[in-house]
C-alpha cells in the first residue's frame, strides 16, 4: 500500500526546492528494496535557536513528571488502600492510569493535524495536572480512581506531543538524539518513582506522591506557553475541523482497548487466566481492534489510522520490533526485581539498588545510539545489533540461580540495557522513513499506543509463566501449606524476601527458592524468544534513507516567518528578472 495523505491531514508543506525533491526521492526509496542511507554523509546542522533549545528542556521536564507518576504509586498503594478502603477495586488505581493514557492516542494524534501541537500539548499537561490535584485531595476509592482517568488522559497526550513536537523541530536524521535526551529523562522519572513514592508516603503522607506534581506540572505549563510556539494549523471554523475527526473509529478502538486491558488487568489477579471473566474481554477486544481496522481502511471517511502509516512493509516492521523491544525491557524491568528478591532474598530496597545497572545503563546507550543514527543515517544494522545484545542477555539471565554472583548478574543487566538503551531512540526515526511527512502525528500515535501496549505485555506474560511454572512446582514441597502460596497464580505477590523470611525450616524454604529459581529461568527462555524473533523482524526492513531537511507545517513560529520571507523575496527577484529581461 501506499502511504498516501489521509483525507483528513493537510498537505505537508514544501518549504525549498531542495525539500521537494528530498521528498520525491523519499518515495522512490520507498519503493525499492535496496535504498541506501544518503550519500550526504556529513552530519545534518545541529545550530538551533535559544527557544529550540527551551522547547525540548520544557518537553523533557514533562516527561519527568509523567514517567515519574508510572511508577511513584506501587511502593505507596498499600498505605493507600489502607486509609481509603476500597478492597479490590484498587486494583484500578494504577491501572486506570495506564488505560486512559492508550485509549486517546489515536483520537489526539489525528486532533494535532487539526487543531495544531501548541494547545493540545498545554491542555495536556494541564489535564495531568489537574488530575494529580484530585488524587491528591481524595476521599474515596472512587474519586482517587476518577483522578487517576483524568491523569492517565494527560500523561497519554504528553507523551505523545513531546514525540511529534520533536519531530516536528528537527529533520529525520537528527530525531533520534533529542528522542534520546528526552527519554533519557523520562526513564530517569519511571525508575525513581517507586523509591519517591516510598520516601515520601514514610516521611509525610501518601497524598504528596499526587502533589508533588503539582508544583512541576506548573512549572511544565508555563515553560511550555512561553517557549512552544509553533506554527498554526490551517483555518477553518469549528464545524469544519470536527468533521475530520473520525470519531466513529475512535469509538471502536477505545472500547476495544478497554476490553483487551480489563482482561488483562483482572487475569490471575482478580480471576483465573481460564475464566471466561478474562477470556471473553480478550476475545472480544482483539475482535474489536479487527474491526476498528477494517473499518478504517474501508468506510471511515477521514481515517484516524490511514492504510499508508502502517502497511508499507519497513513502517510495520519496526512497530513489531518496537513491540517486542519495549516488551523485553519491561520484561526485565520487573523480572531481575524479583530475581533478586526471590532467589538472592534480598529486600525491595536492596533489589532496587541491585537492579540499577538495568536502568543507569539505558542513559548513555540512547544518547549514543541516536548520535550514531545521526551520523551514519543507517537505523538497521543498529536494530540487528540491538537486537542481538538483547537476546543474548536474555539468554544468560537464564544462567543466573541461588548460587549466581555480583559480577555475573551485574554484567549481564549491562550487557541488556547496551542493546535496549541502543534501541529506544531510533525506533521512532526508523519507522517514519519510508512514510511522507504528512503522516507525522498519526504514525507517531501508533507508535506510542504500540510501545505503551507492550509495556502491558511485558509484565503480564512473565507474571502469567512464572505463576503457572511456580504453580506445577509447588506439588513437589512437602509442606503442603506452603503450596498452597504458590497455587493458583499466587506465586508472583509472594515472590519477596518477606515471605521466604517467614519460613522456619531451612529445607523448605531452600525448596521453594529452588522453585522460585526454575520458574525464573523459564521466563528467561521464553524472553529469550520473544527477544530473538525481533532480532529475525529487523532482516525484514528496507534501509530507507533518513531525510536531513526539515519539511513540515507545524514548525517553529521564526523558522516560517523565515521561510516566507525567502519566499516572498525569491518571488520578488523572479519579478524583476523578468521585467529586466
Amino acid at each position: 500500500m501506499s502511504a498516501a495523505d489521509p483525507p483528513a491531514s493537510p498537505p505537508p508543506a514544501t518549504t525549498t526546492d531542495e525539500a521537494m525533491s528530498d521528498k520525491t526521492g523519499t518515495q522512490s526509496e520507498v519503493n525499492s528494496s535496496t535504498a541506501q542511507p544518503a550519500d550526504e554523509a556529513d552530519a545534518p546542522s545541529t545550530k538551533h535557536s535559544l527557544r529550540f533549545w527551551g522547547i525540548v528542556a520544557s518537553l523533557a521536564f514533562t516527561a519527568l513528571c509523567s514517567s515519574i507518576e508510572g511508577t511513584i504509586i506501587t511502593s505507596a498503594l498499600p498505605t493507600i488502600t489502607a486509609e481509603l478502603g476500597g478492597g479490590s477495586s484498587f486494583i484500578w488505581v494504577p491501572n486506570a492510569y495506564f488505560l486512559a493514557t492508550m485509549v486517546m492516542l489515536p483520537l489526539m494524534a489525528q486532533a494535532a493535524n487539526v487543531f495544531g501541537r501548541r494547545w493540545l500539548t498545554l491542555i495536556s499537561v494541564a489535564m495531568f495536572t489537574l488530575g494529580s490535584g484530585i488524587c491528591g485531595g481524595a476521599n474515596s476509592p472512587a474519586m482517587l480512581i476518577g483522578g487517576r482517568v483524568v491523569q492517565g488522559l494527560g500523561g497519554g497526550g504528553i507523551a505523545l506531543m513531546i514525540n511529534i513536537v520533536l519531530t516536528d523541530l528537527v529533520p529525520l536524521r537528527e530525531r533520534g538524539k533529542y528522542m534520546a535526551i528526552v527519554q533519557m529523562v523520562s526513564a530517569v522519572g519511571a525508575a525513581l518513582g517507586p523509591f519517591l513514592g516510598g520516601l515520601l508516603t514514610e516521611r509525610s503522607t501518601w497524598r504528596w506522591v499526587f502533589y508533588i506534581n503539582l508544583p512541576i506540572g506548573g512549572t511544565s505549563l508555563i515553560a511550555l506557553f512561553f517557549f512552544l510556539r509553533v506554527a498554526s494549523p490551517p483555518p477553518g471554523t469549528w464545524s469544519e475541523k470536527l468533521a475530520r475527526i473520525d470519531f466513529a473509529g475512535n469509538a471502536i478502538f477505545m472500547a476495544s482497548t478497554v476490553a483487551v486491558l480489563i482482561g488483562v488487568t483482572w487475569g490471575g489477579t482478580v480471576y483465573p487466566w481460564r475464566s471466561a471473566n478474562i477470556i471473553v474481554p480478550l476475545v472480544l477486544g482483539f475482535v474489536g481492534i479487527g474491526l476498528f481496522l477494517a473499518y478504517e481502511w474501508t468506510i471511515a471517511k477521514n481515517p484516524s489510522l490511514p492504510q499508508g502509516a502502517i502497511v508499507e512493509r519497513t513502517a510495520a516492521t519496526v512497530l513489531a520490533v518496537t513491540f517486542l523491544t519495549t516488551l523485553c525491557t519491561y520484561w526485565a524491568f520487573y523480572f531481575m526485581p524479583i530475581y533478586f528478591q526471590s532467589v538472592l532474598a534480598k529486600s525491595t530496597f536492596w533489589s532496587g539498588v541491585d537492579a540499577l545497572p538495568l536502568f543507569a545503563g539505558l542513559f548513555p546507550f540512547a544518547i549514543a545510539g541516536g548520535i550514531l543514527l545521526s551520523k551514519t543515517g543507517r537505523y538497521k544494522p543498529l536494530h540487528l545489533i540491538g537486537m542481538a545484545i538483547v537476546t543474548l542477555s536474555f539468554g544468560l539471565f537464564s544462567l543466573l540461580d541461588q548460587h549466581s554472583g555480583t559480577a555475573a548478574w551485574g554484567c549481564f543487566q549491562l550487557l541488556c540495557t547496551i542493546g535496549s538503551g541502543l534501541m529506544i531512540a531510533i525506533l521512532l526515526p526508523a519507522m517514519q522513513a519510508p512514510l511522507d511527512e504528512s503522516l507525522v502525528a498519526i504514525s507517531t500515535g501508533v507508535w506510542t499506543f504500540v510501545r505503551a501496549f507492550a509495556t502491558v505485555w511485558g509484565v503480564t506474560i512473565p507474571a502469567a509463566i512464572f505463576d503457572n511454572e511456580c504453580s506445577a512446582r509447588a506439588a513437589s514441597l512437602t509442606d503442603q501449606s506452603l503450596a498452597v502460596y504458590l497455587s493458583g497464580g499466587k506465586a508472583y505477590q509472594y515472590a519477596t524476601q518477606t515471605f521466604l523470611d517467614g519460613i522456619r525450616d531451612p529445607e523448605s524454604r531452600a525448596a521453594v527458592i529452588q522453585i522460585f529459581s526454575d520458574s525464573i529461568r523459564i521466563v528467561w527462555y521464553v524472553g529469550t524468544a520473544f527477544a530473538g524473533l525481533g532480532w529475525l523482524l529487523v532482516w525484514l526492513e528496507k534501509e530507507v534513507t533518513l531525510r536531513s531537511k526539515l519539511n513540515t507545517k507545524f514548525g517553529l513560529e521564526e523558522k516560517k516567518k523565515q521561510e516566507d520571507e525567502e519566499k516572498n523575496r525569491n518571488g520578488e527577484e523572479g519579478e524583476q528578472a523578468e521585467l529586466q529581461g
